[in-house]
Parts: structure tokens; sequence; C-alpha cells
């Protein structure tokens, strides 16, 4: 289970929202397994419980749970998380420029649906379209590294920490990268697609509060670079 202190106040605990004499329940926890899309459990100190939609996107949540999995020993779950990441984005990335286009949601959805759940098909969709609209080629795993991750996922090798902490890093190379190259391509499409996945979250949330934001080590919602990390070592540093 993987759970983040997050600075926030128990409206259980504190039905005015004030924090004042109550320092010990100026946080709660939130596990970052979802509950569902966007929504996550969250629980104070009390043992009081809720669920509570986040800003922050599928795929920047499971490279979280992917820094998380390295930080507590769990290589094998570190390499799917990232992987499952790198995918989450690529949906993302596809869908904030159908939307920079005009293309409804429900258009966009057929249109995924047709794909398939083949990674490779949804990849080369992901790449066709990234050399179209960006202004540069993708990054790229290598080939050695596709490789080495094909043999944790589908040979059954235990991979070792600082290998997990080299392929996550080619990956949040990956990553840093393409969301840069998304928010220039598709401004007005990846603020709608954040909207949407935000909105959707919240529907289903059991409170009425604004959705919460938490620091995540790829995040959306910062501009420039003063919540980014230029090593995932250096986001491991943060979290251990």
């Amino acid at each position: 289970m993987t759970k983040i202190s997050v600075p926030s106040v128990c409206l259980e605990c504190n039905p005015d929202g004030s924090s004042a004499g109550n320092s010990v329940l100026s946080s709660v926890l939130i596990d970052l397994r979802p509950d569902g899309d966007g929504r996550y459990r969250s629980e104070c100190s009390r043992g009081h419980q809720k669920i509570v939609a986040l800003r922050q996107q599928k795929f920047e949540i499971l490279f979280e749970l992917a820094a998380y999995a390295i930080r507590d020993g769990h290589y094998r779950q570190s390499v799917s998380s990232c992987t499952a990441s790198l995918e989450a984005f690529q949906e993302f990335f596809l869908r904030a420029m159908a939307y920079q286009n005009g293309i409804k949601k429900e258009r966009f959805d057929a249109a995924w649906k047709l794909l398939g759940i083949s990674p490779q098909n949804r990849q080369e969709a992901y790449l066709l379209n990234y050399r179209n609209f960006c202004a540069r080629p993708p990054v790229l795993l290598s080939p050695q590294q596709t490789d080495w991750k094909d043999s944790v996922m589908q040979k059954g090798k235990m991979p070792r920490r600082e290998e997990c902490v080299t392929f996550g890093q080619a990956i949040l190379h990956v990553l840093q990268t393409a969301v840069g190259d998304a928010k220039d391509a598709f401004p007005n499409g990846v603020k709608l697609t954040m909207q949407e996945y935000v909105t959707a979250a919240q529907q289903h949330a059991s409170t009425s509060e604004a959705p919460w934001s938490i620091r995540t080590i790829i995040n959306l919602a910062m501009e420039g670079d003063e919540h980014s990390y230029a090593t995932l070592e250096a986001a491991l540093a943060r979290i251990s």
C-alpha cells in the first residue's frame, strides 16, 4: 500500500475547515492506488476516510508509484508502473491532440477503442502523430532498454535497484520531454484533457471539496522547473 501525507484539514475533525490548535490533524494520508480514474482514498489520523479527486493525471500517479516501488524494494513492480505510465501518457497525448483539433470526446473514445488493447498499436499511433504535430521527433527508449524491459515483464528477469533507477530515469526523460512538447503543440487540448479527467473524478468523489493537488515527480500543472527533478535519484531522496 502506497500512502503519502498531504497537508490538508480533515473536515470531519474540523467542520469549520480550520487547523488552528489542531496541528496534529493538519495532514491526511492518501492511498495512491486509485479507487477509480482520478479518485483516491484519504484517511486522517483519527480514521476518517473519504474518496477525493486529484488533479494529477493517471500517468503522473503511475510514475510516482514506480518511484515508491523502487524505494520499497519492489523492483519488478517499478518497471511495470514505469511502463504503464508511459502508455497512459500516450493516450493523454493523443487525446490532447484530438481536442486541440476540435475532435469531441465520443469520437476520440471510439477511435481509441478501435486501436484495441495492443500497446504496439497505440504506440504507433502516438509516434506517428508526435512526428506530425511536434517540432522535433520524440525521445525514445533505446532498443537495449526496451529489450531489458521486455525481459523483466515477459520473461521473469529479476531486476536490481540500479537497473530500475536507470530505466526509470530513461522513462522520466521521455515523459518530461514529451510533456513539454505536448504543452507547446496542444496548449488548449492539454487543458481540456486535464479538466475532463478531473471533472469526471470529482463527480464520483465523496466530498464537494475542490480537487486536491499533490507534488509529483512529473507534474503537468506546474510551470517552469520549480517542482521538477533533473534525476530520479533526486526524487527518490525526497520520498525516502
